[in-house]
């Protein structure tokens, strides 16, 4: 009895496991169908993703700047914003699915300060804040006169909301001509080689850094020159007075020829 229940037993195991491996291969099928239409599904449709770069601007008065949005999976009926305090100032269209949206700001005046970002359907981006500044550069005096040998101080303040740095220039502003990284220049003593043009150059740290300078005059008088005219002035009026007084005795003695 059991050599004959033998090759029934068999018999059923090989079947269960053909079973088990129809089941396995069936398992496998489905899961290739359902992740072929799942990368179907996901290459007909994305959702649109905006890229912009994340930081705060300082842009110097008349400077140019540009901002840029990447877009990716965009979709062809949308259009594309760039906004300046959710006040749409561009805008545009494009066949490509991913696209580079830049806005350019030429000569950038107070009234282009604020907070910019690229928007679409349904996607959005960070914003940038972008903040126009100017510096002005004050000086002591635009002009001294100062004699030889004596001392002169020239004076220089900037103005701006942003940290300047400043040097003194003999000449233009060039480093090789600086002569003091000091607000205040001190000349002592003078020479006849200051006589010349200086300048307070002045800078602050916007993209790209933004520079402004003024000029000072500087008139170096010669003592000698100043003792020479204040001679020839002394004996200019010394004549004039001698001559005023021989024309006073002339008509005084030709009225008493006269009577």
């Amino acid at each position: 009895m059991a050599n004959e229940m033998k090759p029934l037993t068999q018999g059923l195991v090989t079947a269960r496991e053909e079973m088990k491996h129809l089941h396995t291969a069936s398992l496998y099928a489905q899961l290739w169908i359902l992740w072929s239409v799942h990368s179907i599904q996901s290459g007909d449709s994305c959702d649109t993703m905006i890229q912009m770069e994340r930081e705060e601007r300082q842009v110097g008065l008349g400077h140019s700047f540009m901002l840029s949005c990447r877009f990716s999976c965009v979709h062809p009926s949308d259009d594309l914003h760039w906004l300046k305090n959710e006040q749409s100032v561009a805008n545009t269209t494009t066949n490509q699915s991913n696209f580079n949206f830049s806005l350019r700001i030429d000569a950038a005046e107070p009234h282009h300060s604020g907070e910019y970002h690229c928007q679409t359907q349904g996607a959005s981006s960070n914003t940038v804040v972008i903040r126009v500044v100017d510096l002005s550069v004050r000086v002591s005096s635009a002009a001294v006169e100062v004699l030889e040998g004596d001392t002169v101080e020239l004076s220089c303040t900037p103005v701006s909301p942003l940290n300047a740095t400043l040097f003194w220039a003999q000449g233009e502003c060039e480093e090789n001509r600086t002569v003091s990284h000091h607000r205040t220049l001190r000349i002592s003593p003078v020479t006849i080689r200051h006589n010349t043009d200086y300048h307070c150059c002045c800078s602050i740290p916007t993209s790209p850094p933004l520079h402004r300078s003024q000029r000072v005059q500087v008139t170096v008088l010669r003592l000698q020159s100043i003792l020479s005219c204040q001679l020839l002035w002394y004996l200019l009026c010394k004549a004039g007075i001698f001559l005023l007084l021989l024309a006073t005795v002339i008509i005084i003695l030709a009225c008493r020829g006269h009577y």
